[in-house]
Formats: structure tokens, sequence, C-alpha cells
């Protein structure tokens, strides 16, 4: 759960006039949509938030790991600038969705609950299943380069400049070797083959290594 002040926590614990807020915007932010479950419009953080959200969902989990925590969504989504057209299309794919609380008697009494992103929009029937992602996602993502021994690209693409459909033998298992001596392509390998081995890093100054440290990955 949120820190709730005191204030805050008293007034949740016995409030039976709650509902769900959410805030939707498109990934490059061209559009942005405030939905409610309440069926009048509420008014929270000097924003107007519509109706026109029904839905089913699992608990929205806070935990302390770095899980992403996938989330699934079932019900209905019905809002001005939202289409079918438009889920169908991937406009929504990707968008940042936060979620609050709010008493809707008294909208200055709302906290936020979560934050994440649409992963997938999946027609079921006559509804749309609404997979999301925590922020927490972000974390487990991998920014830049990996470094490893075997290489990081993509066979047969731009990077590579393998033409794969006249590849002596069309398959690559990302080693120096095989790019060296079966695609004559070393030049465009991108893994680090002359990483050092495990004796290197865990060996202390002076200690003799054998030829494993500096070994090419054959």
């Amino acid at each position: 759960m949120p820190d709730l002040t005191a204030e805050q926590l008293s007034h949740f614990q016995g409030a039976t006039t709650l509902c769900y807020c959410w805030h939707l915007q498109t990934r490059e932010g061209s559009q942005t949509i405030r939905v409610t479950d309440h069926d009048r419009a509420v008014t929270f953080r000097g924003e107007s938030w519509h109706p026109g959200l029904v839905i089913e969902a699992s608990v929205l989990r806070h935990t302390l790991s770095l899980s992403p925590e996938p989330l699934d969504l079932k019900g209905a989504l019905e809002a001005d600038g939202i289409t079918a057209d438009d889920l169908k299309a991937g406009v929504w794919d990707g968008a940042k969705v936060s979620v609050y609380r709010v008493d809707w008697q008294a909208s200055d009494q709302g906290v936020w609950l979560w934050s994440g992103y649409i992963t997938d929009i999946r027609e079921e029937g006559d509804r749309f299943a609404i997979g999301l992602a925590s922020i927490k996602s972000d974390l487990e993502r991998t920014s830049g380069r990996v470094f490893s021994r075997r290489c990081d690209t993509v066979f047969g693409g731009a990077a590579c400049g393998v033409d794969v459909g006249s590849a002596p033998q069309p398959e690559c298992d990302k080693r120096f070797a095989t790019c060296r001596d079966v695609f004559s392509n070393a030049e465009n390998f991108r893994g680090f083959p002359h990483m050092p081995g495990n004796d290197a890093v865990i060996s202390g100054p002076g200690e003799k290594r054998d030829g494993s440290s500096r070994e090419i990955e054959r």
C-alpha cells in the first residue's frame, strides 16, 4: 500500500464512496485520457475524470522486489479519445498508466496506487484484455550493449552484414570462431572474445593463470 497520512488512513478505513481513477497517456504523449469507474465525473487534482471504466482487475500489488509485476485486466474501457480501432491499431500500446483511489464525495482524499505501462491489448469477444507491467520493469530493461564473449547482433541483420541467402551454412551460434571461419565475417563480430576468464577475475596479483584467462572462445 502507498504511504498514507494518519488522516487519510482514518478516512479510507471507513469510506464506502471510493472509486478508481485511471490516467493514461500514449507513449509519445500526444493523447491523454482520464477515466473513472464511478458512474459520474469525478474532480481530482484539479482535473475531471470521466466515467467509462468497467474493469475486473487482479490485485494491484506492491512489493519490494524488482519484479515487473504483470497485471491482467479484463473489462471495458470507453472514453473520448479511445476507440476500438485505435486499440486494435496499437495506438495505446506502451501507454503510461497511473491508478488512483479516490473518494468521489471528497475528491481531495485520493491516493496514488500504481504506475506502469500497457504491454499488450487483446480482443476477447466484445471486450479487451489489457496487459500491464509496473514501472519497476524499467530496471530490468537492457540499456546499451551487453558485454559477452558471444555476438549480440541479429544474424543477417545490418550490423552483421552476412547475406543469409548465400551463406554456406545459414545458422550461427554467435561464437567468434564461427563468424571468422564459417562466414569470413570477423570484422563485423560484435562480441568480446578476448574477455578475461573467471580465473583472471578471482586470482590475486602475481598468481599463475592458465591460458583460459585470455583464450578466445572457440
